[in-house]
């Protein structure tokens, strides 16, 4: 499994944890599976964790790629926040925030998971429905 999908139904907020490599592949996959479920009962805020990624051979073309794409993803004005430790996935996240920012969408990268927390006004307790996969509890 690359990643898990848990609910914060109180503060509408998803968070995306990544669990495995991220490589172009599985960067397209996660983001098609989050615009879907995010179809279903958005407007969401969103955090996708990328803490846990210690191999990332994902293209810059793949990233502009899906900051560019027109899959929707309803935010509303909800903010988006990623989380990356390793330095040179911070700058692929930075640059992924730099494409959605010119098209209006609101996007913050941080370092830890706790500044994703405190930036949304939640609590790793608050996500109390796993959405993907449907299997595992939360």
């Amino acid at each position: 499994m690359e990643f898990v999908v848990d609910l914060d139904p109180k503060h509408r907020v998803l968070r995306i944890t990544v669990t495995a490599a991220l490589t172009d592949e599985s960067a397209r996959n996660i983001y098609r599976a989050v615009a879907h479920l995010a179809l279903q009962g958005g407007p969401y805020a969103v955090i996708t964790d990328f803490s846990q990624v210690v191999d990332f051979p994902l293209s810059a073309e793949t990233i502009r790629s899906l900051a560019a794409s027109a899959l929707p993803i309803p935010l509303g004005d909800r903010p988006n926040v990623m989380v990356a430790r390793q330095p040179a996935l911070f700058g692929l996240a930075r640059m992924f925030e730099m494409h959605r920012e010119s098209m209006g969408v609101e996007l913050e990268v941080v370092h830890s998971i706790d500044e994703a927390y405190d930036l949304l006004n939640v609590a790793p307790q608050d996500f109390s429905e796993r959405l993907f996969p449907a299997d595992l509890a939360a």
